[in-house]
């Protein structure tokens, strides 16, 4: 009997240790798969793959800097400072100022003008967070975080165990959960897992986690992110302050590394509680706090803290966010980055975005743009039926790089950008897109099908469509039995050109060219009225256009993003992609050489100025275009170096009063013609290759014109000009006056003339 009791407890034994084995083992996997976790999570975060609240790093968007020796004008140097708020001191040269009479800049910092923040990039996390490397951090504010949560940091491998002993036998004598023993590292896995709750297994995974963290990145990159991760306040629009460098800013208006030892003391001692800690909502027990941290860091460290413990608790004002200093420009970017990166990646990773703004056209448009719109509204008589927007958008003629944007009134960072998002009719303005077409198509023999000497009907006729039968007509009422291509264009003939694309094949082959040029053509209807612009664009979509043809035929990408490098130096966002040939040289340049005829001779001369207010003067190219009832209104065009397009209209569409050369034209050409005069002349002209050769010819006919014939100067490639003359008498033809159209302010002015004898004035005086 004896034998089988302990024949029992030896099996009872057994059983009991291989139990324990198991579970040893099974423990032992958990804690080794819990290390592993640790190693991936720092590998992770510390790569910047994972963001999220509790490591959400927000971005913003600068400007290029400005160096002051790369051969920019004095003017425009000076135009860059005062943008940057330089002053005006030609007394004494000093960093930050600028003197206009003896055309010097002298920079804040260094040999360049420095970056211009204009907007950031705060997302759903809503945390501000700027991150503060290790190496740059005052060494006083990591002693006094060591000093407040976790004095053997660098004695523990992630778990403290003594610390972790004295605490579970407190909590075993209360009965009661009152001491966690968290090192410093778990509590940067507490951030980076963003799990809180008191649970003995939350905090054994917490520990294994902890382990691994430190295993993988070590004590100084684990310290590292400790500086950035904690809650340590809340600004005024729900915004969470995290991290001690955006802590900093937020409580002193300062730099950390430039806080006082008692101004770091402050900010350590919230951190167990910035609710009932917060300087300013309990600063007795904030500063209560901040003096025992003070005597507890003098002690250990042997430093006289004496002038800390005096010094006051002073909080600088609440910070107040800045407004975004381009809204519209900052829209674009974020449209842009949002396209190009995932939220996690765009709103999380600290990104520095460079944009590609040129800071004085840009700062023209802000000013320009509202004031004539004004303007026009008061010489209009409009009445209240909302603002009247006035739209800018510029690119860069060869990088597509987007120089600047003005999107209308009251336009926000984050709001609906006009510039780019607007869908709205062009009327006349698309015409050059139907003629780039004519023009790239080819013959038989191999030559061009289309010259600028070719003709079509231009007298009123029924075009069978579809939908029935269309008749469209010239706005100026005139008529001819055929029109030029080059007077077609420069005179906005409309019968001319639905002739010219009824010609072409219809709508089919203009919907296939324009997508490749990079228009959306996805709701562009199968009607002839494409021709006319009865299609719906954005003013970015005419300004990507009016590049591809200035730069002799290539589609630029407009983007507004230099680059977009985050916190860890990974570039996440380059420079635009490299332009694509979607025309031939010869067929943008035809193109190109015809737009110039509408600034020289026809539609668009108001570019060159009005009302005493010089425009663009350099060589340049344009398109004006008014839709029925008068309710969008178009310029767009190219310098050699930028191409624009500008809108005016309601976000309701309504009746405006005016064409687009009366109110489009001349501000296109008021804005460049600003940003024109800041370079050094000469200003440059469109590249000279592939050669063409201009003749003059009869607009009707498009051939040599005889002494009866009107005449414009058209461009051609050599061998293709016409030879023959016109022999059409086109006195006998009384086609009436050419071109009889009485503009806006013409009609204005008679009617004020009529009204007191031209004692009044109808121009609308130059906006400073």
């Amino acid at each position: 009997m004896v034998t089988t009791r302990w024949r029992r407890v030896v099996w009872a034994a057994l059983a009991v240790l291989l139990v324990g084995l198991f579970a040893w083992r099974t423990a032992a996997r958990q804690w080794e798969g819990w290390v592993e976790e640790g190693r991936a999570l720092g590998r992770a975060h510390h790569a910047l793959e994972q963001t999220h609240p509790g490591w959400s790093f927000p971005g913003k968007i600068v400007t290029s800097a400005v160096p002051v020796d790369a051969g920019l004008s004095v003017r425009r140097l000076i135009a860059e400072a005062k943008a940057r708020g330089y002053e005006a001191s030609c007394a004494e040269r000093r960093p930050g100022s600028f003197c206009e009479t003896k055309s010097w800049v002298e920079p804040r910092d260094g040999g360049a003008l420095e970056p211009i923040e204009l907007g950031a990039l705060v997302g759903p996390d809503a945390e501000l967070r700027t991150h503060l490397p290790l190496s740059e951090a005052p060494k006083a504010l990591v002693e006094l975080i060591l000093v407040a949560e976790d004095r053997e940091f660098r004695s523990h491998r992630g778990v403290n165990v003594s610390a972790l002993a004295r605490a579970v036998w407190r909590n075993v004598t209360r009965a009661r959960y009152s001491q966690g023993a968290s090192t410093l590292t778990m509590q940067v896995v507490r951030a980076l897992t963003q799990q809180t709750e008191k649970k003995l297994s939350r905090k054994l995974r917490e520990m294994g986690l902890a382990v691994g963290l430190e295993a993988e990145l070590g004590k100084d990159a684990v310290l590292g992110m400790y500086l950035d991760t904690p809650y340590l306040g809340q600004r005024r629009g729900g915004l969470s302050v995290c991290g001690f460098s955006e802590a900093a800013r937020h409580y002193f208006g300062a730099d950390v590394r430039r806080l006082s030892l008692a101004q770091l003391a402050l900010l350590v001692a919230i951190l167990p509680s910035p609710r009932k800690l917060g300087p300013v909502r309990a600063p007795v027990a904030a500063k209560a706090r901040r003096d025992q941290l003070l005597k507890d860091y003098g002690k250990l460290h042997g430093v006289d803290v004496t002038a800390a413990l005096a010094e006051p608790m002073t909080l600088a004002p609440e910070a107040v966010a800045r407004d975004e200093r381009f809204p519209a420009y900052v829209s674009a970017v974020r449209q842009h980055l949002e396209a190009a990166l995932p939220p996690a990646v765009l709103y999380g990773t600290g990104l520095v975005v460079e944009a590609a703004v040129d800071v004085p056209l840009q700062a023209d448009g802000e000013a320009l743009f509202p004031a004539k719109a004004l303007a026009y509204e008061e010489a209009a008589g409009i009445t209240p039926k909302g603002t009247l927007q006035a739209v800018g958008v510029a690119v860069d003629v060869e990088s597509g790089a987007l120089k600047a944007v003005y999107g209308g009134h009251g336009l926000t960072g984050t709001g609906f950008n006009r510039a780019t998002q607007a869908h709205r009719q062009p009327g006349s303005s698309f015409k050059p897109v139907v003629y780039a077409l004519a023009f790239s198509q080819t013959a038989p023999d191999g030559g061009p099908r289309f010259t600028a000497a070719s003709t079509e009907p231009n007298s009123p006729r029924v075009f069978k469509t579809p939908r029935g039968d269309w008749r469209p007509y010239n706005v100026s009422g005139e008529a001819s039995p055929t029109a030029a291509l080059a007077e077609g264009l420069a005179w906005s003939q409309n019968i001319a050109t639905a002739s010219l694309l009824e010609h072409l094949g219809g709508p089919a082959p203009l919907k296939a060219f324009a997508n490749e040029a990079g228009f959306d053509t996805s709701a562009y209807p199968d009607e002839l009225g494409l021709a006319l612009g009865q299609a719906e664009v954005t003013p970015l979509e005419m300004a990507r256009f009016m590049a591809t043809i200035a730069n002799g035929g290539r589609r630029v990408d407009p983007s507004p993003v230099v680059s977009a490098i985050d916190l860890r130096g990974t570039q996440r966002v380059g420079p635009p992609k490299p332009a694509e040939r979607v025309l031939t040289p010869e067929a943008a340049a035809l193109t190109r050489d015809v737009m110039r005829l509408v600034i020289e001779y026809g539609t668009g001369g108001a570019a060159r100025g009005l009302a005493g207010e010089a425009g663009y003067f350099g060589p340049a190219i344009g398109k004006t275009g008014t839709t029925d009832s008068e309710r969008d209104i178009w310029f767009v065009g190219s310098t050699p170096k930028l191409a624009a397009a500008v809108w005016l209209g309601f976000d309701q569409p309504a009746r405006i009063g005016a064409a687009a050369a009366d109110f489009a034209a001349p501000l296109w050409g008021w804005w460049l013609g600003r940003r024109a005069r800041l370079e050094a002349p000469p200003w440059p002209d469109f590249s000279k290759e592939p050669k063409l050769l201009k003749q003059a010819i009869c607009t009707e006919t498009g051939l040599v014109p005889n002494l009866g014939c009107r005449a414009i100067p058209a461009p051609f490639i050599p061998g293709t000009q016409p030879k023959a003359q016109c022999t059409v008498d086109h006195a006998a033809q009384d086609a009436g006056p050419a071109h009889a159209h009485e503009s806006f302010w013409k009609k204005r002015q008679r009617i004020l003339d009529e009204a007191d004898g031209g004692r009044r004035d109808a121009g609308l005086g130059a906006t400073p």
